[in-house]
């Protein structure tokens, strides 16, 4: 699989707008119940732990004024740092989940059998390292830098950098778990794949943005079952783009 990568990084690849459109709405056709259900427990997991900290440093009695003391906190250099601290290990932590929406993608198109289970099967065994460390370094070095945009006050520089990052790092994941990447090989020829075909890929992901954000539309809560569209996107684009072999990592381990 490594020989195939190298191939990929070195001579390029094609890819089809059509193609991935058709086959992420496809996939998550299949998918959008199990993810949806998914995304309803990630949500309330994230929502305690985020009450859980803001309760720890400004206290429970009050979540309003805690609410107004964020917006007045919002440009105090303590909190921008704090709270790129946080963002970090939030996403360093829950990057094996979205390795696990990003899989059940490949179950279904591999008609094979999948539940709630397979979203956390990333948390065990060599995977999870990988997958903490990669975006560990990643969420690092996107806090540094958007934090000292904050702190000089550009912060349409920040969101920019953000959208930037997170598209030359769009192949990390599956990668590591389709590719037999470790975390500094996964994040380097993930930028390297990218610049081969940006424009399509940008496009594509618009065009998952798009349908994803086409749930608020429904009672506004559709969108927790539409949101996973832009995973069903993200692995059609290495399957097109990167592929796999006829046995994976994934396979192996028995992850199903």
């Amino acid at each position: 699989m490594k020989n195939i990568i190298e191939q990929k990084v070195r001579n390029g690849y094609s890819l089809d707008l059509g193609k991935l459109i058709d086959e992420s709405f496809a996939n998550f056709k299949k998918t959008f119940l199990i993810a949806g259900l998914g995304m309803i427990i990630l949500s309330f997991v994230m929502i305690i732990i985020y009450l859980g900290i803001l309760g720890a440093f400004f206290g429970f009695s009050n979540f309003t004024e805690t609410i107004t003391s964020l917006e007045v906190l919002a440009t105090e250099p303590g909190f921008i740092l704090g709270n790129a601290v946080i963002t970090t290990l939030f996403s360093a932590l829950f990057a094996p989940i979205t390795a696990g929406f990003i899989n059940l993608n490949h179950l279904a198109a591999t008609q094979r059998e999948f539940s709630i289970n397979n979203l956390f099967e990333f948390y065990k065994g060599h995977f999870f390292k990988t997958l903490f460390l990669s975006y560990l370094l990643i969420g690092f070095t996107t806090a540094v830098i958007t934090s000292a945009f904050s702190l000089l006050g550009f912060e349409i520089l920040n969101s920019l950098i953000q959208i930037c990052i997170a598209l030359f790092t769009i192949f990390t994941i599956p990668l590591i778990i389709y590719g037999e990447q470790n975390y500094i090989e996964a994040i380097t020829k993930s930028m390297q794949l990218f610049i081969k075909q940006p424009l399509i890929i940008i496009v594509a992901l618009i065009i998952a943005g798009i349908g994803m954000f086409l749930g608020i539309f429904v009672l506004c809560i559709g969108i927790i079952f539409t949101a996973p569209f832009i995973y069903s996107m993200y692995y059609v684009i290495y399957a097109q783009s990167v592929g796999f072999q006829n046995t994976s990592p994934i396979d192996e381990i028995g992850i199903e």
